[in-house]
């Protein structure tokens, strides 16, 4: 697989990432009316949480969306479902026995045509799972794990890890390319030290058998923090 479309997932993170159906039985959600639809994950798992999203543009103002969920979840046992706001996004949630069901929306378009645009998610804390950190991850990075999201997209199983350390992007860039070269793994690719970005970010790639890991490392300074993302592909498939 060429580099760039690996490291494709690395920068958008959620968006777009395909995924074969499970066998879990999933409430039904209506898609708000006089939308246009489309899944962003169908059935993937983000933090040992079975998940699905998917995107909406809307005819319906931000306000109307929510309206018409507010209605289709009037009913749900455990009250009036919960609203919350950040920046221009609302959020509006239900529970139908184990499985989160969130609608974001905020408003988009101009004066002459308004609507809005969101995501529709579901989440399952019934079968959550515990142990979602990949083994692969080492231990020293494991304790600064904010997020794994794992899908499958056919014979491909993808692991998008992200990490937050407080190391520098030198002494981080150093740990993670020898600890892959320790266990084997060949480096496939390695950004040049002259490129423009480098004193800001380092990315590599490396290949064993039939896996292989791509790992991005950025530094800010102002936060004095570097932010990870390491893609573990198994081209085995789902375990």
């Amino acid at each position: 697989m060429p580099l760039a479309s690996r490291l494709l997932p690395l920068a958008l993170l959620l968006c777009a990432v395909q995924v074969a159906a499970g066998d879990a039985t999933w409430p039904e959600v209506p898609e708000p009316p006089r939308s246009k639809v489309e899944w962003v994950v169908y059935d993937s798992h983000v933090n040992g949480l079975p998940t699905r999203i998917r995107k909406f543009e809307s005819e319906l103002s931000a306000d109307q969306v929510l309206n018409f969920y507010r209605q289709q979840w009037k009913t749900a046992k455990i009250g009036e479902p919960q609203q919350t706001q950040s920046g221009s996004w609302i959020a509006l949630s239900t529970l139908n026995g184990g499985v989160q069901t969130t609608v974001q929306v905020k408003a988009r378009g101009t004066e002459v045509r308004q609507g809005s645009e969101g995501m529709l998610s579901m989440m399952d804390f019934g079968r959550a799972k515990s142990d979602f950190i990949p083994v692969e991850i080492p231990q020293f990075a494991q304790k600064d794990v904010t997020q794994v999201t794992e899908s499958v997209d056919g014979p491909k199983r993808s692991r998008l890890v992200n990490i937050v350390s407080a190391e520098t992007l030198e002494s981080a860039t150093r740990r993670w390319r020898s600890e892959w070269l320790r266990r084997g793994w060949r480096l496939a690719f390695e950004s040049p030290a002259n490129a423009p970005q480098a004193k800001s970010q380092w990315l590599a790639s490396f290949d064993k058998e039939r896996s292989s890991v791509d790992v991005v490392i950025s530094y800010q300074a102002d936060k004095a923090q570097s932010y990870i993302t390491v893609n573990l592909i198994d081209a085995g498939g789902a375990k």
